[in-house]
């Protein structure tokens, strides 16, 4: 009975100090709970707290906290149906057209899109979280629009990473549900 509760002892121990183990990261205006595997990288930022946290593959997560704060829009080639496309050539005939997406009538705009968007609260505030629907293409984060407003001006918030490998997507998601705000 003895050398079974050493090994149990034993067992939390070594699991509590693997690399795998989770531990709070703080970046002064938010904290997370992140892999103990995940280093931040500190570049000058003037006018925002913003950096870089680098995962165990080599994956890196970006995040910014100050007033131009990226929204993470999804960047697509204007989507255009080829009605809509008549039309815009008759009103602008020397438009150029090689990056624009034409749809046809039954196509959907959603099948350009590379990552699904839910909306849902996190500390308290509405949150927009990006998740790709195929993993490793696409932008795997969340945006916050207005957490408060300072001196100079809205503060907003995204933590993201772009083509992440499975790993990193599921544990930067994991991350993303623990973040708490200075307040």
């Amino acid at each position: 009975m003895k050398n079974i509760a050493l090994f149990i002892f034993a067992s939390f121990i070594v699991l509590s100090c693997s690399e795998d183990s989770i531990r709070s990261l703080d970046f002064s205006d938010f904290k997370l709970n992140a892999p103990r595997s995940w280093k931040k990288l500190k570049p000058e930022a003037c006018d925002s707290n913003a950096g870089i946290i680098i995962t165990k593959n080599n994956d890196s997560i970006f995040y910014d906290y100050g007033p131009y704060s990226n929204s993470l829009e999804q960047l697509l080639a204007p989507v255009i149906n080829r009605k809509n496309l008549t039309e815009l050539l008759k009103v602008n005939p020397k438009i150029d057209t090689t990056l624009f997406i034409i749809l046809n009538e039954n196509e959907n705009q959603e099948h350009f899109i590379k990552s699904k968007i839910t909306y849902k609260k996190i500390d308290g505030y509405k949150a927009k979280i990006l998740e790709p629907k195929k993993v490793g293409k696409g932008m795997t984060g969340v945006y916050i629009d207005s957490l408060k407003t300072g001196s100079i001006g809205k503060i907003s918030f995204n933590l993201y990473g772009t083509n992440l490998k499975k790993e990193s997507q599921v544990e930067l998601l994991k991350a993303i549900q623990t973040l708490q705000f200075a307040k």
